[in-house]
């Protein structure tokens, strides 16, 4: 790619209202950049750029930007669009032979648009740069619309020209659903009605801005919230109606709630299966509503009396204009006072065998940390961990790979993170093996001076497999013990600050002088190995088989 035409690239992105672009290792790019108002991120491999523009995209609801600029770089893209395709998180990638090559099995060249069809919502081909002003906008848009997703926009230089990869109901330009009114009435008939109702909520709520709404009717209506992994943030935890997290790894009082409601009100989930447990045993006493944006979802797993396709903001708008929460109030007194209890009375599962416990470690996390810090996550025990001990307050505030349970997501997502609001701390918790898969970003975070506190849980295992192999394979291990680097010894060697606690003194030390520390800052705390993440339901379980401890 020439220069005048990476600027037009860069021209057409500003005149689009993008402000970052993210990329790997391209010098006509970083050259461009210097002379443009778009920020520009140069990461070191193609998987840490798209998870970067990921993070970005979360933390801000729009669109990332990422260019890829050869196959081999798509192909190292791809686990980062799948994994924002999975979580529904928009972005434009921006791929495709840009150096002056011929597209006739070149080198570096594959069928980038048939590899990645099934991870996109729509694909643009551009033939040449004249077209890329008519191409950028409603990329964006796509990508941002009803349920967002990745949008490919692919250039194919001497290519014969080919009509834009068009997808089904998710895939494409969509248009938001209005929720249809007389479905509404309903939903507040079923509500007023219940005894014992519960909102569970997902990352829908958060996507579709639906948070402060959500709030306000829950707390004047006084109806229990759980939500999913990806849900969390979009009620406040502190707020004894929030019971936690639902799932295999959820708290014990948001999993018997939702085993015994008589009305189960779901707002932007999919149900998966690490919600749901066994699917016939799921909320068995309840009736059923579920909002979402994409109809592929409603009756997908779970069969609901209610289906309602529909933004989640515009349904609570309209539902706060047909219910008398009064009445709901006088309903549920008992059931509220019931779960609460739960949430207030069952022990917190922080039996430890460490001398340093990782569940102290994230509550020490919360407790340096601001209200309003971003906290990212690998995937694995920390991410459980972190998801019921961090009091999270506000939505977009919990970055983390849900859907595809990335290893190796967590820094260049917290890099994007980062990008997307400077002056927010930015906290990565990582675990010894998801660390290792993309440890190279280091060196991004010292180059930009990134506020990133990492703090790696290093037990000598893949711990969340290890724990299945303990708890449902009779101890036998099999490819989970794994060595590691000294990471403190690492982040010097990569030019940041790096140091290991190993007792409850030496990481509270650690912490407060990792937030006192401008730039990146790696936390390195050994935790026992064998320990596990309670509460758990046993796989193809009921979610009323909560296991407290081992």
């Amino acid at each position: 790619m020439k220069t005048t035409e990476v600027s037009s690239l860069f021209g057409s992105l500003e005149t689009n209202g993008v402000e970052i672009v993210f990329s790997s290792n391209e010098e006509e790019l970083l050259d461009c950049a210097k002379h443009s108002s778009l920020r520009f991120f140069q990461l070191k491999h193609e998987q840490g750029a798209v998870h970067a523009a990921d993070g970005y995209a979360r933390v801000t609801g729009k669109p990332g930007v990422v260019i890829l600029t050869t196959a081999a770089g798509v192909a190292n893209g791809i686990t980062g669009m799948t994994t924002a395709y999975g979580d529904s998180v928009p972005l434009v990638v921006i791929a495709g032979p840009l150096l002056d090559k011929c597209c006739n099995s070149s080198f570096q060249e594959f069928d980038i648009a048939g590899v990645t069809m099934p991870i996109t919502k729509h694909t643009f081909y551009v033939n040449n740069f004249s077209e890329l002003e008519a191409v950028v906008r409603p990329a964006l848009t796509i990508a941002g619309s009803g349920r967002p997703g990745p949008v490919l926009i692919e250039f194919t230089p001497n290519a014969v020209s080919r009509p834009p990869v068009k997808l089904g109901p998710r895939h494409g330009k969509e248009s938001k659903p209005k929720t249809v009114q007389r479905s509404i009435e309903l939903a507040a008939k079923y509500i007023e009605s219940a005894r014992k109702p519960v909102l569970f909520i997902g990352g829908g709520a958060i996507i579709s801005g639906a948070s402060e709404l959500l709030t306000e009717f829950a707390q004047q209506a006084r109806i229990p919230v759980v939500s999913s992994l990806m849900g969390i943030g979009a009620f406040q935890a502190a707020d004894p109606l929030y019971l936690g997290m639902l799932g295999m790894h959820g708290t014990f009082a948001a999993n018997k709630a939702v085993h015994h409601c008589d009305l189960l009100i779901s707002i932007g989930v999919r149900f998966s299966d690490r919600t749901t447990g066994k699917v016939s045993s799921f909320s068995p006493k309840s009736k059923k509503i579920h909002v979402d944006i994409d109809s592929a979802e409603i009756n997908k797993i779970i069969q609901v009396d209610l289906p309602i396709v529909g933004d989640a903001k515009e349904f609570l708008c309209g539902l706060k204009e047909q219910v008398h929460v009064e009445k709901i109030r006088e309903n549920t007194e008992i059931w509220v006072n019931e779960v609460t209890k739960l949430k207030r009375t069952v022990p917190r599962f922080e039996k430890s065998n460490s001398i340093l416990s990782p569940q102290t470690v994230i509550r020490m996390l919360d407790e340096f940390s601001s209200g309003d810090a971003i906290v990212v996550t690998d995937v694995g025990q920390h991410q459980m961990w972190t998801a019921n001990n961090y009091t999270f307050t506000k939505p977009r505030t919990l970055i983390t790979s849900g859907g595809l349970g990335t290893m190796g997501y967590g820094l260049p997502a917290a890099i994007g993170a980062a990008g997307a609001d400077p002056t927010k701390q930015i906290i990565c918790v990582s675990g010894d093996g998801s660390f290792q898969m993309n440890l190279q970003e280091i060196i991004t975070a010292v180059s930009y001076q990134l506020p990133i506190k990492i703090a790696i849980m290093n037990n000598g295992y893949l711990g969340m497999v290890r724990q299945w192999q303990e708890m449902f394979h009779q101890r036998r291990y099999s490819a989970v013990k794994i060595t590691s680097p000294n990471f403190a010894k690492l982040a010097e060697a990569y030019g940041a600050v790096g140091f290991k606690a190993s007792t409850e003194e030496e990481a509270r030390q650690v912490i407060k002088a990792a937030f006192a520390q401008p730039g990146p800052f790696i936390m390195e705390f050994d935790v026992i190995e064998e320990e596990n993440v309670f509460p758990i339901v046993p796989p193809n379980q009921g979610n009323d088989q909560v296991i407290l401890s081992r």
